[in-house]
């Protein structure tokens, strides 16, 4: 092998670890959100709060979270098509990776504090502020997954190659797992530190929002900086704009696309359900 094909294998080598690296981040936010938001909502976020409020604020989020979960069957092909027609010197994933994973991470991170402990002062301005900010937060994140996964062809042509970056994503979506892991000792710890109670107080469930935050963000920027998106074929394809009437045209029109959406979706519902469940496991 030559100096040449060397320098090659370890540049594919680096370009794939950073990949798979930055989906450690983007698992540790979804998990975070989509299991552990709910954790919090329910515990933590409402504490001192009088219970007939808390109960309609608690139902006012569960609402909000079912309404945007249905809506995202909608939502996420018009946030493809999106990605698929930008185009700006720095790439076509890059930009919404980097904008669309920092600000996703910061709202996490401020759903994750009360929105300041707004939630205990006020429950009108909490509404106010809250709706707006979850939404945000959901549009943004799915800009950044969707851009993540999606750049996949836009990193090689070799269909080979194209396999590793997947199954290496894959494998790291254990961020999942670690936060799963680490949540009650973090935002244990914490809580104690600041308030000398071993319990999940507030403190613990800001400190843990601003870690996973911080977590995201820097994935965001290994994926956005330590791979290259390239220009070959199969993205000269892709340049030509596409209209959202064309795109739900060729996704209604897809059997094979439908059919393999169907048994994920009761995937995605059956971890979501019975993920949370392991924040319990401590108390049995």
């Amino acid at each position: 092998m030559d100096s040449v094909q060397k320098k090659q294998r370890k540049k594919s080598f680096w370009s794939i670890f950073n990949f798979a690296f930055a989906n450690i981040g983007g698992s540790a936010v979804y998990m975070t959100f989509g299991t552990y938001f709910m954790v919090y909502v329910t515990s933590a976020m409402f504490t001192g709060v009088p219970k007939a409020e808390a109960n309609k604020l608690i139902a006012m989020i569960t609402g909000l979270i079912f309404i945007i979960r249905l809506v995202e069957i909608f939502i996420d092909p018009i946030i493809g098509n999106i990605i698929d027609n930008t185009n700006t010197r720095w790439g076509k994933f890059k930009p919404w990776l980097i904008g669309a994973g920092t600000i996703s991470s910061l709202l996490l991170a401020l759903l994750f504090s009360g929105i300041f402990g707004l939630s205990r002062v006020s429950a009108t301005w909490f509404t106010i502020l809250f709706i707006p900010i979850f939404i945000t937060f959901d549009i943004f994140y799915s800009f950044r997954d969707v851009s993540y996964w999606g750049m996949v062809p836009a990193l090689t042509e070799d269909s080979h190659e194209r396999s590793l970056f997947t199954a290496a994503a894959n494998f790291s979506g254990f961020g999942q797992n670690i936060v799963t892991i680490i949540i009650v000792p973090v935002v244990t710890y914490v809580t104690f530190v600041f308030t000398g109670k071993h319990n999940e107080g507030q403190p613990g469930w800001t400190a843990f929002g601003i870690l996973i935050a911080v977590v995201g963000i820097i994935c965001s920027l290994v994926v956005a900086f330590g791979t290259h998106e390239k220009q070959n074929a199969l993205r000269e394809v892709t340049k030509k704009k596409t209209s959202l009437k064309d795109m739900f045209w060729a996704l209604s029109h897809n059997d094979q696309m439908l059919w393999t959406a169907f048994p994920y979706l009761i995937y995605g519902f059956g971890n979501a359900a019975t993920a949370g469940l392991m924040f319990y496991l401590p108390c049995l």
